[in-house]
């Protein structure tokens, strides 16, 4: 099993030092965030291809961690010695007797360990043409991949071709699995496995006469009539229009599944998506494969549909590592937060990097609210609902959209959990800005032992000022004034006193009504700062 993956300068990661779970492995992280990367370094390192196909003519410079290639393009501009970017991938293994080959200390950590390496380097054969290539230097805008090679080793030191390599892995993506693989592969294991040779062979008969009976139809006739005066050929042959019936089991191409009558291509997408990964993970079941990788099995899939998918899967890969990358907080429940990796600004984190009661309160809590935290660019944490509309509507005046158009959740917690997910922010290496009500009269020394253990450049608290009042609505009625919160409630409260008396018991009204007031409303000084915080 694959323990650990490092990665140096491969796309998104300059540096990635990943430790992975011996049994399942769910990476959440942002679009880009470099989810896809990982699962095609693991294709690489253990499978010695990309995408099913040869790693060497796939090399791109688009492959080089965007800041080191641009280092070198800067510094080759002075010094023609300035050395050229390199891709290292490493796939640490378990210590066990059969990988006892691939034992060594040739890698990056200089442990004694089973592993596999593989390098995308200069390669010095082509030392000629690079001086050559360096006379111009200013035309040099990306790393010279033609001077480059693919190289992988194990740990031990020896050279590994596909072929030799005693660890393997199958990467599912069913975006990109093609059908006519797929359905050849489904026709071929169901011939192999229910019809016998003398089926086969009659089946294979029929077809042929079938064809070979079809150029003796008028349309077929009609049709090589009209091609018989063609004189575009060398010789003087004729062209005719014929069935192929020269390759033996030539029907295996000609004939398509249906499902419940209808050509497979034509039903759902859900349905083709589910189809492709489960075939993949059996196509892959002999031999078997080490560690089975999935992208995104939720594409297309309803809820109903995707619980029953996740299961198979889960059967189906029994005795296997799996490695699998969602954006779904369903996939999330049904296998497990705790096998939660999160992939954020900061590299990527686990839940077991949380402390003890901070791992129990997100095994409990819907992952839904787990995965609002992993997947926005920026978070606000406040303390409930009305609070939340609140500083929606606040985010929509200053910046003219709602927050979620910008890449900025608004999660509602409780107070005794703003510690639970900061502690979880920080693994993400996440921006959090906390909105929170003063608990005392006199200071605000309560309300900020919330958060005070966490602020830094990445996490801040806002809390309103003690002469407004301790909670959101007087707040707001020292910022906006009770005339226009009156207007927007459609009420006539004639003091202060008493509407925050109504405002207390009506939090949700008065947040729906703000949201609805065509005009500009005058927020607290901490909203406004909270929010220019996280844009």
């Amino acid at each position: 099993m694959l323990s650990r993956l490092v990665i140096a300068n491969y796309r998104k990661f300059a540096n990635l030092d990943f430790k992975l779970d011996p049994d399942l492995n769910i990476i959440v992280g942002d679009n880009d965030s470099g989810k896809s990367t990982i699962l095609q370094a693991i294709e690489m390192v253990l499978g010695g291809r990309i995408g099913g196909r040869p790693i060497e003519p796939e090399v791109s410079p688009h492959w080089f961690n965007q800041e080191v290639a641009q280092q070198y393009c800067n510094d080759v501009q002075t010094n023609r010695n300035a050395p050229l970017p390199s891709i290292t991938i490493e796939a640490y293994l378990s210590d066990v007797p059969s990988l006892a080959a691939l034992k060594g200390r040739n890698n990056s950590l200089a442990l004694d360990t089973p592993g596999l390496r593989i390098e995308i380097s200069f390669d010095p054969r082509f030392d000629a043409e690079y001086q050559e290539f360096l006379s111009d230097p200013t035309k040099i805008k990306s790393t010279p991949i033609e001077f480059y090679s693919v190289q992988r080793f194990d740990f031990a030191g020896q050279g590994v071709s596909g072929s030799r390599s005693l660890v393997s892995c199958a990467l599912i993506d069913a975006s990109t699995l093609r059908l006519q693989s797929g359905a050849d592969y489904y026709l071929r294991k169901v011939v192999n496995e229910h019809l016998t040779d003398d089926v086969r062979a009659r089946m294979t008969l029929a077809l042929r006469t079938y064809r070979e009976n079809l150029a003796d139809d008028p349309a077929f006739q009609a049709a090589n009539e009209a091609l018989a005066v063609n004189k575009n050929a060398l010789s003087k042959r004729t062209v005719k229009l014929s069935p192929d019936s020269s390759t033996k089991n030539s029907w295996e191409a000609g004939i398509t599944p249906h499902m419940d009558g209808v050509p497979f291509a034509q039903v759902g997408k859900g349905e083709q998506a589910a189809f492709k990964i489960l075939l993949a993970l059996d196509k892959n079941s002999t031999p078997r494969r080490d560690s089975i990788l999935i992208e995104e099995p939720e594409n297309h899939l309803s809820y109903s549909s995707l619980n029953i998918l996740i299961e198979r899967i889960r059967d189906r890969s029994a005795g296997q590592q799996l490695v699998i990358t969602t954006h779904s907080s369903f996939v999330l429940n049904k296998l497990g937060v705790e096998k939660l990796r999160l992939l954020g600004n900061s590299g990527i984190g686990s839940m077991l990097d949380l402390p003890s009661d901070t791992q129990e309160y997100f095994r409990k809590l819907a992952g839904f609210d787990t995965l609002r935290l992993v997947l926005a660019r920026a978070v606000i944490l406040v303390e409930g609902p009305s609070d939340e509309i609140t500083v929606q509507k606040a985010y929509l005046q200053r910046y003219k959209v709602l927050p979620l158009e910008a890449g900025v959740d608004i999660i509602s917690v409780q107070s005794l959990a703003f510690r639970r997910f900061l502690q979880l922010g920080q693994t993400m290496g996440k921006k959090i800005a906390v909105i929170t009500d003063l608990d005392d009269d006199n200071s605000q020394d309560k309300a900020r032992k919330r958060f005070s253990d966490f602020e830094n450049s990445q996490v801040r608290g806002f809390v309103g000022s003690v002469t407004d009042g301790r909670t959101l609505e007087s707040q707001l009625i020292s910022s906006a004034g009770r005339e226009l919160l009156n207007r927007a409630l459609g009420k006539s409260f004639p003091s202060d006193n008493e509407l925050a008396d109504y405002l207390a018991e009506n939090k949700t009204e008065l947040a729906l009504a703000l949201l609805d007031y065509a005009d500009t409303i005058p927020m607290p000084k901490y909203i406004e700062d909270a929010i220019a915080f996280v844009q």
